[in-house]
Parts: C-alpha cells; structure tokens; sequence
C-alpha cells in the first residue's frame, strides 16, 4: 500500500492545528471542534499516545485525507495515525491565522491558512497551507469526517480524489452546454 505524501501529511497535519481565536465569544461546538483540532496538533508534535487515543476516538471510521495536488489517492484514518506513529513526520511548529469554524445543523466545517516546520522521512515538507476539515456531529460528539488541505503555490491535480480503497461511492460525471 502506498504511503501518502510528505506534504501532504504536512497539510493535514498544519491544517489541524488549531486554537480559539476569541474564546469569550465562541460558543461550546466551537470550542468543542477547536479543541479537535488543537488535539490533533499536539499529537504531531508531542507523539503523545494519551492524545494520540484521543483523537482516533473523534475521527469517523470512515475519515479520508486528501491534498488537491498530491498525485497519490490521500489516507484513510488507519493510515494517517499509522504513519505519526511511525516517527517519520516530524513537526517542529505550527502557526496559524485566523480561522472559520461555521455550524450548520449537526455539519460544521473548519478552513483557515497557517504555516508549519516540519520533515517527513528527514526532507523538509515546510509551508504555508490552505484547509477545510468537516464535522458531524452524533450523539452530542463531533466526529471528524473529511479533510482537504494544500501547500499554497502548489499546482492542482487533475487525478481522481480517490483511486483505491476505502473511497466514497463514485458517481458518473456529466456535461452542460448548449
């Protein structure tokens, strides 16, 4: 099975560090969903495995990764925690600007831009990065579904999202014209 991408392991990484930009005015989802995402990036950094546990308990089973100019299929949840418990990637700071966490229904979705100092394998995948990540919320907890994230100044692909198991069902394309 392929390993995904440095890079795009960075993104994912970067994209799910987050803090509360105002936490006086941010509601308890939102804190909820920030701390998420914070987690995640702490797990990256510190490889704590308290945390670590604690974020593969709020990824949905069937979480997907994708990096839009990667030129491999993205990483599943088994995959992105096998790979930071591996060792490879190492992320030495995260930064972040300012971020969106918008909540519709039991939907959220979290984007922002930040940068990160990290290597994969010992090569140097730092950047600036661009993501969203979603969120369902079940039972009363968040659960982490999706995410996208890219290196700013990277080159979309035009590949498929996802070229090997586990993917979403795929639907026929279509034209419009006249």
């Amino acid at each position: 099975m392929k390993s995904p991408s440095a890079a795009m392991l960075l993104s994912l990484s970067i994209a799910a560090a987050l803090s509360v930009s105002s936490p006086a005015s941010a509601g308890a989802d939102e804190e909820a969903l920030a701390k998420i995402e914070h987690d995640f990036a702490e797990m990256q950094v510190t490889q704590d495995p308290k945390t670590l546990a604690r974020v593969a308990g709020v990824m949905d089973e069937g979480f997907r990764f994708v990096d839009p100019a990667s030129r491999d299929a993205g990483a599943s949840k088994a995959q992105l925690l096998g790979l930071i418990g591996s060792g490879k990637l190492v992320v030495e700071s995260m930064e972040f600007r300012p971020f969106t966490i918008q909540i519709f229904g039991s939907t959220a979705i979290v984007e922002g831009v930040n940068t990160g100092r990290a290597t994969f394998a010992g090569t140097d995948v730092s950047g600036t990065f661009a993501w969203v990540d979603v969120f369902e919320k079940r039972d009363g907890q968040w659960m982490w579904l999706f995410s996208q994230s890219g290196k700013v100044g990277d080159r979309l692909s035009d590949r498929d999202a996802c070229s090997r198991p586990p993917c979403p069902a795929v639907h026929a394309g279509f034209s419009v014209g006249r």
